[in-house]
């Protein structure tokens, strides 16, 4: 892990702090138990980031024996409350002297059972991940990660193996690193939950990015601010819906229609290659590609939330995971056409690419919501909606397939759904105002805009997902149906 900002001087600034006499700090747990730890110059000690980590595993409740890692382990106290919450912990670290003091502090609290190996994620030439992780299936991995990027003006107030502790100098994604190996190796339990802390150098779109490229969901838990303005943030990752493996069946009826006339439970969610009785909106007739991703998923949906938003999220979430294939054209424009289509524009051609389709029904005093999702692939024959032209996703990229973009979509989708024990539930502020914003971008990406018959031009969206617009007289109306609207975007 180490980077630009360790020079040759490094070794000597090391020696250097090596020979000086340990220092003593004490640390108060979020449960109140105060410890008092001994360590060398040379080892990041416990500090605001540190409590910050502990009071988001605190909340994880006790850990009842099951496997626990810690990555970075520093001082140890991190650790040492896992052990007393009843975690069977493991750690590691790369900084040796680390380790030697994560030993001693455990030894004399009573938990000399806690593991701890030197090493930890990064290039495959540094030791593949059974030197430092020497088990598989942890139901927790956590990680107080490096979170401060560094500038040319940086100086060493630290030691170099104490820096790397505090400073993330990698030149590729940390974290994108340490997911891969997690994934790799199958180190997190199909039931477990990762935590990491994160700088604010990395966006929320970033890490849903890297977390569902990886396999996992992910979801900002927690924000710590300082003094100096920065921010840190906890991310909690997992496994998406794991109870519930994605289905498949070559044919359907319609996918949101088996998942909402039988039993299944939520986080459920079943693809096909073709639907016999698909439908968009109106129960207008799904038209088939020759390849395509048809998927419905079932969700347990925010009782405070309005369908319209709803919708609008779930268009948000494909576009996103549509711009994320590595091979995206930048001569092709993806459009969230309100309120549910995904329209590419690419020079002088136009046409829907998906369309998301978000349907309930009651049963007694449950309410059941599925969101069903289809994306155009490729297609060899001639089929054409007479309502709309159709686009596939091969006019911006020769990768996507129908595989990738059905996992895209599921881990960004329990990412925003489905429900963790001891991981707060999403706050939806941030995602709507994005959703929102991109349904912004889609009506001034448009040419004209005709509402019945009559030109219009775009106000605003509203917080209940209805749209303002104006007359060429100046008069304002709010529109609730799209079907009301006529685009032209050439």
């Amino acid at each position: 892990m180490s980077g630009p900002i360790f020079t040759d001087d490094s070794v000597a600034r090391e020696l250097e702090l090596i020979d000086k006499d340990t220092k003593f700090y004490e640390w108060k747990s979020p449960t109140g138990e105060l410890l008092s730890v001994e360590l060398p110059h040379t080892v990041y000690p416990p500090k605001e980031d540190t409590t910050f980590m502990a009071e988001n595993l605190v909340r994880l409740g006790p850990g009842k024996g099951r496997k626990c890692l810690e990555i970075g382990v520093g001082s140890g106290v991190l650790s040492l409350l896992c052990h007393r919450q009843g975690w069977k912990v493991s750690a590691c670290d790369i900084n040796p002297y680390s380790v030697v003091a994560a030993k001693r502090l455990f030894s004399l609290n009573s938990a000399s059972d806690i593991e701890v190996k030197e090493g930890g994620p990064g290039p495959k030439e540094d030791g593949e991940s059974i030197q430092w992780a020497t088990k598989k299936n942890y139901e927790l991995i956590f990680w107080n990660m490096p979170y401060i990027t560094p500038t040319l003006n940086d100086e060493s107030h630290l030691g170099p193996l104490e820096d790397a502790a505090l400073i993330d100098t990698s030149t590729t994604s940390l974290i994108s690193i340490t997911l891969a190996k997690i994934k790799l190796s199958n180190l997190l339990a199909n039931s477990g939950i990762g935590l990491f802390t994160v700088g604010e150098k990395f966006t929320q779109d970033y890490l849903e990015d890297i977390c569902s490229k990886n396999g996992f969901s992910c979801r900002i838990i927690n924000q710590l601010h300082f003094d100096d303005g920065e921010c840190l943030r906890v991310i909690a990752f997992w496994h998406p819906y794991s109870k519930t493996p994605p289905i498949h069946k070559e044919v359907v009826g319609s996918t949101n229609s088996e998942l909402l006339t039988n039993d299944w439970p939520v986080g459920s969610s079943l693809s096909t290659d073709l639907q016999t009785k698909g439908r968009g909106r109106y129960d207008r007739k799904w038209i088939n590609s020759s390849e395509l991703m048809a998927c419905s998923w079932k969700i347990e949906k925010p009782i405070e939330m309005s369908p319209a938003i709803l919708q609008i999220i779930c268009g948000h979430l494909v576009k996103q995971s549509l711009q994320s294939i590595d091979d995206f054209s930048n001569d092709s424009q993806l459009i969230l056409k309100w309120p549910n289509d995904l329209i590419i524009l690419k020079g002088e051609k136009f046409g829907k690419v998906s369309g998301i389709l978000v349907e309930s029904v009651s049963k007694g005093k449950i309410t059941h919501t599925v969101v069903g999702i289809g994306i155009n692939i490729s297609n060899n024959s001639a089929v054409q909606n007479e309502n709309f032209p159709i686009a596939y996703t091969n006019w911006f990229s020769s990768s996507a397939t129908a595989e990738y973009l059905q996992k895209q979509i599921h881990c960004r989708i329990a990412g925003l759904f489905e429900s963790v024990e001891g991981i707060p539930n999403t706050n939806f502020d941030y995602v709507k105002s994005m959703a929102l914003t991109t349904i912004k971008e889609g009506f001034i990406s448009c040419k004209s805009i005709f509402y019945r018959n009559s030109k219009v031009t775009f106000v605003n969206v509203n917080d209940d997902g209805t749209v303002s617009l104006k007359h060429e007289d100046g008069t304002q109306i709010s529109c609730d149906e799209g079907e009301h609207l006529d685009w032209l975007f050439l």
